[in-house]
């Protein structure tokens, strides 16, 4: 399988496991403020999916896969108390969450950093999370 295929079926169910968690929904509303792109009048806070970059690690007969997703989290609250409870939630869904994975076994996901920072708009701040997962498909010989 390549990696692409991975990396759809990871981006669907990272959605999913977002939207689902009850942490989650409390910070970002129900349904979740969850976005690829957000809308032009977007309500804070609210977090969207930035880059994914995929890489294959195979060998010995397996098909290895390394996934990083970066996701981004805007508020316009005074303060980091905002960001830092949404980071706090999304961080605990991805820890904790069951991640389900059909075409691709998952051998580790981890939460590599977080990061808040204020927006070049000077009102916006920014928080970020780096999410790192690795997959294997056995390949058949």
């Amino acid at each position: 399988m390549s990696d692409i295929h991975a990396a759809i079926e990871i981006s669907k169910a990272l959605h999913s496991l977002l939207a689902a968690h009850s942490g989650v929904q409390a910070v970002l509303g129900e349904p979740p403020r969850l976005y690829d792109s957000p809308p032009e009048d977007p309500v804070f806070p609210y977090l969207t999916y930035g880059p994914m970059r995929s890489e294959d690690r195979s060998g010995d007969g397996a098909v290895i896969n390394t996934h990083t997703l970066t996701l981004h989290i805007w508020s316009r609250y005074g303060g980091r108390a905002e960001v830092m409870e949404v980071l706090k939630a999304v961080t605990e869904a991805l820890e904790n969450g069951a991640m389900t994975l059909t075409a691709v076994t998952l051998v580790r996901a981890q939460v590599t950093y977080t990061d808040i920072f204020r927006a070049p708009d000077g009102l916006t701040l920014h928080g970020l999370i780096r999410f790192s997962l690795t997959t294997d498909t056995e390949e058949a010989l």
